[in-house]
């Protein structure tokens, strides 16, 4: 054997290694950025949201795709998502949304891939058809579905049944007329107790969009169908077709009245400053009696706190309905969707079907424990059964149930309105204005807002 041969023999092994090298290094990459390491999707990421874990590496392995997570504060993540969509950059595969306004927002704007042509695919990760459809129905606009849900959940009440029983309320309210009158009794009896340091209700009125997801739940409850515009129109093709304009200070205003009043009357003070976290540290403290219309942060509470009396008297309720007959709403989901500008859309969604999955949500299951899941085998299953109540699982799942995700428009200003009446409840409720002034303004601004849109031509 010459020289030659030997020579050429080992190029080509050479030639075929750098080959197989190359391909293992070219293996597809998914990008995703979210908030809340250690809490979404600990199962993948661990608790710090770096580290991955053994169930993670095994998918990659498997599918032959490399995952790559990027936290941050949730306001940056929000940030994150709508520079690199705005911008068209595909930095990301994945981002996060919400059903109160990103999904809306980015799917008019056309930042995002339609998923009902890969529901087929990767059904062995998520099967749409085991899942709450009303999950699904929040991530539709237009008939089109744009994001898969994750941690997601549905109107509540958490609330001290000692402290209720204490002054004769036996039975939590099922209306709301019959909730103010509870309220206002153990603020009554609070008075004559002398109790200071505990507030009967605590809710969210943080300036911004904070308040707008459960004070629409209000709105919705009042009237009976989502009063924003006339005739209750929520998609941009209802408002253009009937010329439908704002009605903020018409059939809006008594939800919007009830939830200022309520937060003045019997909320804590400082209320017009809080945000969820508050609402679910004051309940956690002790120094609440009553958390709603968003009892996720009630059952959040209960995993941190370290008061007996909170922990050993903690009840939940159904969320009460209102005149119309139709129970306050607050309806979210933490979901996922595809940029448009993905590299590699069907990598994008094997990963996504993997991250909102079956799999997943029994990790979420165990690990936070919450009675909240998107799949009723799950709600239902081993793991939440020996935790909670059946009677509590029966009413999360009614509260599913009982909802109209779209208890709000989805228009493409649906940021804005959100940013807009929530800020204009949080000045009402600290007594800047009053609910006919801020609501005067807000009429004012949404007439002109959806004229420079083209609403009315």
């Amino acid at each position: 054997m010459t020289v030659a041969a030997v020579t050429k023999r080992n190029l080509i092994a050479m030639a075929v290694g750098l080959a197989m090298t190359a391909a293992a290094s070219a293996q597809t990459e998914v990008n995703i950025v979210a908030f809340a390491p250690g809490f979404a999707w600990a199962n993948l990421f661990g608790p710090s949201g770096t580290e991955k874990t053994e169930e993670l590496l095994a998918f990659e392995k498997k599918e032959g795709i490399t995952v790559n997570m990027e936290y941050a504060d949730e306001e940056t993540a929000r940030q994150k998502v709508l520079l690199d969509l705005v911008n068209g950059t595909g930095r990301y595969d994945l981002v996060m949304l919400g059903s109160d306004g990103a999904v809306q927002t980015y799917s008019y704007a056309g930042y995002l891939e339609p998923l009902d042509g890969y529901l087929d695919q990767a059904k062995d990760y998520f099967d749409p058809s085991g899942v709450y459809p009303q999950f699904l129905d929040a991530n539709r606009v237009n008939g089109k579905l744009w994001a898969l849900p994750y941690y997601s959940f549905g109107a509540g009440v958490i609330y001290r049944k000692d402290i209720f029983d204490k002054y004769g309320i036996t039975e939590f309210p099922k209306t709301t007329e019959e909730l103010e009158k509870a309220l206002q009794t153990v603020k009554e009896g609070f008075a004559k107790d002398g109790v200071t340091n505990i507030s009967v209700l605590t809710m969210r009125g943080a300036p911004g969009e904070e308040p707008s997801l459960d004070l629409a739940g209000f709105v919705y409850a009042f009237a009976g169908f989502p009063a924003w515009f006339e005739g209750g129109a929520v998609t941009p093709e209802e408002i253009k077709a009937n010329k439908a304009k704002p009605i903020f200070t018409g059939a809006f205003r008594d939800g919007f009245e009830t939830f200022v009043r309520w937060s003045r009357e019997f909320g804590p003070p400082g209320i017009a400053t809080h945000t969820w976290v508050d609402m679910m540290n004051i309940y956690g403290q002790g120094k609440a009696v009553v958390l709603m219309p968003s009892a996720i942060n009630g059952f959040a509470a209960l995993g941190g706190t370290e008061n007996k009396d909170v922990k050993e008297h903690t009840a939940f309720a159904a969320s009460p309905v209102g005149p119309s007959g139709k129970p306050i709403q607050s309806f979210w989901t933490f979901s996922v969707g595809i940029s448009k500008f993905s590299k590699d859309k069907e990598a994008a969604y094997k990963v996504l079907a993997f991250l909102t999955g079956k799999q997943s949500m029994e990790a979420f299951a165990s690990q936070i424990g919450w009675p909240y899941n998107t799949f009723p085998e799950i709600t239902h299953g081993p793991v939440l059964s020996a935790k909670w109540p059946k009677e509590t699982l029966d009413t999360v799942e009614e509260s599913y149930e009982t909802a109209d995700p779209h208890y709000f428009p989805y228009i493409p200003e649906l940021n804005e309105f959100m940013d807009r009446i929530g800020t204009a409840a949080s000045e009402a409720i600290s007594g800047g204005a009053t609910v006919d002034e801020v609501l005067a303004n807000l009429q004012t601004w949404a007439e002109d807002r959806m004229t420079r849109a083209g609403y009315y031509k």
